[in-house]
């Protein structure tokens, strides 16, 4: 009876069970996934899902998520990288008043964890104002007071280090070459008789355009872990490849759009943009294309208030090439950061000739929503979208409506006479090859499939043949809401 009591002890103290409970199971946004061992619970990450049709359906999915996870039973939670569906919902487990985990993020991280969970706080608050509109008392998942307390439980670590994190776990961050500090985490889970390795890769970059991401670090691939949960955001069969030649191609359109409707016709170009890492990398193609021309005299505007932040946040945690590269391109004569809503409205009023980065990217919020009421129903000017739009967003009206006479932005129709130009070599995700060529080389028993829709059944199908071709037998699993793993 002993031995068999000792035998099942030991069974008992190994056991570690991850679930993946966000949207990420089976969508894009959401993240997160929960591991549970005998002595602790976790988090990889807690992103807010951004898949609803409208304000209150996004609130109610959240709000859903949210439900799943008793704070007070979080001992730790692990940040990759700073996107809102990544990390937007952690400070409402804070509100709720009984969370005390510790929330690890990779080192120079929490300036940037700072401005963009005070930006989501206020956004939430505004949206919760319409919703509430329709006789509701919903209530903002937090505010500035509760991000100022959540911070007080973030503590950075080193990369490229093995960190002790709790008795059993310990973590090293690598490079995911995403945005700015993004991270893959090898997370090594000791069970007693042996060590475990689950590698998260949270979001991984766009390997065709690292070089032009002057302020992103190079990706770093990982060749063994036990288990990884992987994202395949851009895993569908039919999606155009994005290549070093797509990429030139783009910008020749940029630079000619530029000249065209700026320099010869004296009119404006307004580029929707996403405040953290988009609007660096927009403002350095554009520099790349005309900051050495002394006679390229047309004004570039930063007009967002949370882009202009993080702009300070690069400068203060940028270091040596990236950052003299930053501070040439931010003294370029022709930047001009708008700062103030009286600077805003300003510039709006002002038809002359100006390229116009605002946030937000979708035209979902922010002040890139009042230039486009502006630009709309002139037919000499440009927007001008650089990424993806979901369906139920402004830009994919804008994209896709040009064949309506009106387009209704805040319950005002507005003449749709603007020429669009829409490119598509930008985006900071790993292309499907890459994502194929980077998982079949990991030595490991199983990957799980996260971040994507129906497509990734038909990644895990194409994923395994590629393995199978290296003669290999690692199974791969398209995750599920149902989907839990014993390891």
């Amino acid at each position: 009876m002993k031995g068999g009591h000792t035998t099942l002890s030991k069974k008992k103290k190994d056991k570690v069970v991850l679930e993946v409970i966000g949207g990420n199971a089976e969508s894009v946004t959401g993240s997160c996934t929960k591991i549970t061992t005998n002595d602790h619970v976790y988090l990889f990450e807690l992103g807010m899902i951004q898949d609803g049709h409208t304000p209150l359906e996004t609130y109610k999915l959240n709000a859903k998520l949210l439900q799943k996870i008793k704070p007070q039973e979080i001992d730790y939670i692990i940040i990759g990288h700073n996107h809102l569906d990544h990390i937007g919902l952690i400070p409402a487990l804070y509100a709720r008043g009984k969370c005390n985990a510790k929330i690890i993020v990779p080192q120079k991280s929490t300036r940037i964890l700072k401005e963009m969970w005070l930006d989501c706080a206020y956004i939430n608050q505004k949206d919760v104002e319409v919703i509430n509109l329709k006789d509701r008392n919903y209530e903002a998942f937090y505010n500035e007071d509760i991000v100022m307390k959540t911070l007080d439980y973030v503590t950075e670590i080193q990369s490229d280090e093995i960190v002790k994190i709790s008795d059993e776990l310990s973590v090293r961050y690598r490079n995911a070459g995403h945005i700015l500090l993004s991270k893959q985490a090898e997370v090594y889970i000791n069970g007693g008789s042996h060590t475990r390795k689950i590698l998260f890769t949270s979001d991984l970059g766009n390997l065709a355009i690292q070089d032009s991401k002057v302020f992103v670090e190079k990706f770093e691939p990982i060749t063994t872990a036990n288990i990884v949960i992987g994202e395949c955001t851009y895993s569908q069969r039919d999606r155009k490849e994005i290549t070093k030649k797509t990429l030139e191609l783009d910008m020749q359109k940029i630079k000619s759009a530029i000249e065209q409707y700026c320099v010869d016709n004296k009119k404006r170009v307004l580029i929707p943009t996403f405040s953290l890492d988009r609007m660096p990398y927009i403002l350095w193609i554009l520099y790349s294309l005309f900051g050495k021309n002394e006679h390229f005299d047309v004004p570039v505007l930063v007009d967002s208030p949370l882009a202009n932040r993080l702009l300070d946040c690069y400068s203060s945690i940028l270091e040596g090439e990236q950052k003299e590269k930053f501070d040439e391109m931010m003294s370029w004569k022709n930047i001009r950061r708008i700062i103030t809503p009286e600077d805003s409205k300003a510039a709006i009023a002002d038809k002359g000739a100006k390229i116009v980065c605002s946030s937000s990217g979708m035209l979902t919020a922010g002040r890139s929503i009042k230039w486009s009421q502006s630009l709309l129903p002139r037919e000499n000017d440009l927007i001008m979208f650089i990424g993806y739009a979901g369906e139920d967003t402004l830009a994919y009206k804008i994209k896709h409506e040009k064949e309506q006479k009106t387009i209704n932005i805040n319950g005002k129709p507005i003449k749709n006479k603007a020429q669009i130009l829409d490119l598509h070599s930008f985006s900071s995700h790993m292309q499907r090859k890459d994502l194929i060529n980077y998982y079949k080389g990991i030595n490991c028993d199983k990957i799980y499939l996260v971040h994507s829709d129906k497509s990734k059944v038909e990644f895990k199908q194409d994923l395994e043949q590629a393995i199978s071709d290296c003669l290999k037998s690692t199974r791969v699993v398209a995750v599920n809401k149902g989907t839990k793993i014993s390891i």
